[in-house]
């Protein structure tokens, strides 16, 4: 990447960058995550209109989500290809989450943004749409974009809605939570299934069963988020003040696990090497584990009995500030993404549904086909994925409750 400025300039964007960090961090120390916040950052101007590029520009992708690796960058590589008049090249960057959009409004207070299009979930859309770093696509853009209720059932509307027209739904699983055992030492039909059987099997068998932080991991989110719906809580939408049963049971199964893993690829390893026989999982967890051997191949696999599917996505969302040009070319950009070429690129990656509803295994191609054939349980998910319930996460602001009042009334209380 070729270097702009000179040490002052440098100097400059450092002091922005740390003052955009400390704004944040005190933004998450008071949990102001709500767009309202009296912290937020002022709404940002009109976007420009469109405007198609006289000549190719390059392009940075921002990825706070691993959506590059689950078929997005294979997708924009296609689009790059293709539309050489459009783009002359990409730069791809990655940053957790979390960073995302102290990355965004650094540049936005600097009075240039270089960031061109950022992908990611609902954790990064929250915080960056909190802080006024994004521009709200729908309905201002529509006309640049396919009509997205032509290829969105249910499920999917219910995801893209989610974002308030601050991002399109590119990427979409019906995820989890499910259960994976140890074939060898867990019987069938001795796998827990509900909320009740998962409690009494891991009191009969302390430490051998856990989830990993919900803050830093699919699988342990989707479990705690399934909860409220298995045990019937007055509001599964409301941490707050709608889970008391939910945090009275993770209070009591606590007691008989002996460590909150921090990450899903850690309680993968513990599993995969006999230190747990029951986890909570989700479907790419579940391919991509047994995939890389990690999970033996074996594993067993088995739905709850009221089986709550708390679905997950990504979106492609734009930075405020963008230029003109820019803008054009994200909208085709996106328009590219959510098509059925682009989104038949994902179904090798570990996921068996894709955003756009009538692109699917069946008619992706061999590649897809032979991947599921291999991976994809073709004697299980095909049934599994039509039974139970899907539903929406909790927006991002709950969902940042939901980490807090964990941590502080389970996870710091392990085998308490």
């Amino acid at each position: 990447m070729i270097q702009r400025g000179v040490v002052t300039a440098q100097m400059r964007a450092k002091l922005v960058t740390a003052a955009v960090a400390a704004m944040l961090s005190a933004c998450v120390a008071t949990a102001c995550g709500a767009p309202k916040s009296a912290t937020s950052s002022s709404p940002s101007p009109s976007p420009p209109a469109p405007a198609k590029p006289s000549s190719p520009i390059a392009l940075t992708i921002l990825d706070g989500g691993g959506d590059l690796k689950g078929g997005g960058q294979a997708a924009i590589d296609a689009f790059v290809k293709a539309n050489p008049d459009l783009v002359s090249g990409v730069t791809y960057q990655t940053a957790a989450a979390t960073d995302v959009t102290g990355k965004i409004k650094a540049q936005q207070l600097g009075g240039s943004v270089s960031i061109s299009l950022v992908v990611g979930g609902p954790d990064v859309f929250g915080a960056a749409q909190a802080q006024h770093a994004l521009l709200q696509q729908l309905p201002a853009q529509a006309s640049s974009l396919p009509e997205l209720s032509a290829i969105q059932d249910s499920g999917r509307a219910a995801y893209q809605a989610m974002s308030d027209g601050y991002g399109v739904l590119i990427n979409y699983d019906q995820n989890g939570p499910f259960v994976d055992y140890n074939a060898a030492t867990v019987k069938a039909a001795d796998v827990p299934t509900t909320p009740q059987a998962l409690l009494d099997w891991a009191k009969a068998h302390p430490g051998r069963f856990a989830y990993a932080d919900p803050d830093n991991s699919g699988s342990g989110r989707a479990f705690i988020e399934a909860l409220p719906y298995m045990l019937g809580d007055s509001n599964p939408a409301d941490p707050v003040n709608g889970w008391s049963k939910t945090w009275a049971y993770l209070e009591q199964l606590g007691h008989y696990i002996h460590s909150y893993p921090t990450s899903s690829t850690i309680l993968a390893q513990q599993f995969g090497t006999g230190q747990l026989d029951v986890i909570p999982t989700v479907i790419s967890h579940d391919i991509s584990f047994r995939k890389s051997s990690t999970y033996p191949a074996n594993t067993g696999i088995a739905l709850f009995a009221d089986q709550n599917w708390i679905s997950d996505g990504h979106y492609a969302m734009i930075p405020a500030g963008v230029d003109a040009q820019t803008l054009y070319v994200d909208l085709k950009l996106e328009s590219y993404l959510v098509s059925a070429q682009a989104q038949a690129l994902r179904l090798t990656t570990g996921v068996l549904t894709t955003a756009a509803q009538d692109v699917t295994i069946e008619n992706s191609g061999p590649a897809a086909t032979a991947f599921v054939q291999k991976w994809g349980r073709p004697d299980f998910y095909p049934t599994a994925l039509a039974k139970g319930t899907v539903r929406t996460p909790l927006m991002p602001a709950n969902l940042t409750q939901a980490f807090s009042l964990w941590q502080r009334n389970v996870g710091s209380k392990v085998g308490g």
